[in-house]
């Protein structure tokens, strides 16, 4: 049996019980892939916003399905469900139900591309399944060297795909498939325990942020065209835990800790600073946002969490937050992620 234990937080007690029973003291190399992957999320266990119920991961035996008109819908919402191993499809910026995507382990993060194809990482497998717009198969499989992180991002200049992994060969790393394919480019910077969080910029740099020492919130950036991964100091970010990562437009928005509050780091140079905050009103963890224009102008960031324990899909005005301006629950039990798919 394997336990999915996502990125809850989980009593002390029960941690230690999980640890013992899985091989505790023992290396990964010396663990089998379902307790390397148990061991590896336990890693991640409190730094990340308040306990949730864990579950029992297993594919979903149902089929996929999609309405005939959600390939024509400009517009989609995805939105990974970790409770029932499944991605559900959304009319923009309605919500009603366009389709279910099933057959995943505990999927996790997702994010799009230009064309509008859709990656969603498989949270307690070693893959990310990448889908047509409306598409009710994956149409390929890119293999990883561990486990997803909480989030994707695409590249807008190259289609290049980028994500945070944890365990398997790469220990604690960030992987880039040349545009959104084929085999990834692995980077393993120093002075990290765990990079949850990749984000590119308008312009092709890519951020990642990280655990540092004693955990406190550590940025690393890809330069577009580089191969060395560089360090970037980060004022005013004491205390804050690094998780979800996106580019708004102007700031790199985190989510930190996967709580209810977004912040955003303004760069200048090699340097950055906390510059703002977004309080998402009434929002329990929040694990992966999409950040988005709004048909009428402004910002938007969907945000999948739990509203009064309701397992929600909310939308808030950004980087405004304040009450949820709409709540889409149909179809969901415990959402992780979401993300728009828009073709062009």
């Amino acid at each position: 049996m394997r336990l999915h234990l996502g990125h809850q937080t989980l009593a002390a007690a029960v941690m230690v019980a999980l640890l013992a029973g899985c091989g505790g003291g023992m290396s990964p190399a010396q663990l089998g892939a379902t307790d390397q992957n148990t061991v590896a999320q336990l890693r991640h266990m409190g730094r990340a916003g308040a306990a949730r119920p864990f579950q029992l991961a297993g594919a979903n035996a149902a089929r996929s399905w999609m309405a005939p008109d959600a390939r024509r819908s400009t517009s989609l919402l995805y939105v990974a469900d970790q409770g029932a191993n499944d991605v559900d499809v959304y009319s923009y910026p309605r919500g009603e139900l366009k389709g279910t995507l099933t057959g995943f382990q505990t999927p996790s993060g997702v994010c799009s591309n230009k064309a509008g194809d859709v990656f969603i990482l498989n949270g307690n497998g070693t893959t990310v399944e990448v889908y047509k717009h409306g598409g009710s198969a994956p149409i390929r499989t890119l293999n990883l060297p561990g486990y997803p992180e909480l989030n994707c991002s695409v590249d807008p200049t190259t289609g290049n795909l980028a994500l945070g992994v944890l365990g398997g060969t790469c220990g604690d790393c960030f992987v880039v498939f040349p545009a959104g394919s084929g085999t990834a480019t692995v980077y393993t910077p120093s002075g990290q325990t765990g990079l949850p969080g990749c984000g590119y910029d308008n312009t092709g740099n890519l951020f990642c942020d990280a655990y540092g020492n004693g955990d406190a919130f550590t940025l690393f950036e890809l330069p577009k065209g580089s191969s060395t991964v560089k360090t970037v100091p980060v004022s005013g970010a004491g205390g804050l835990t690094a998780a979800s990562i996106q580019w708004d437009g102007t700031d790199l928005a985190f989510g930190a800790g996967a709580g209810p509050t977004l912040y955003q780091i303004r760069l200048s140079g090699s340097t950055g600073s906390v510059v703002g905050s977004t309080s998402l009103s009434g929002a329990a963890a929040v694990w992966q946002f999409w950040i988005t224009k709004k048909p009428k102008g402004g910002l938007r960031v969907i945000a999948p969490t739990f509203i009064n324990s309701v397992p929600t899909a909310g939308y808030w005005n950004y980087p405004a937050g304040g009450t949820a301006t709409k709540m889409i629950t149909n179809g969901l039990t415990q959402p992780d992620g979401a993300a728009l798919s828009t073709k062009r």
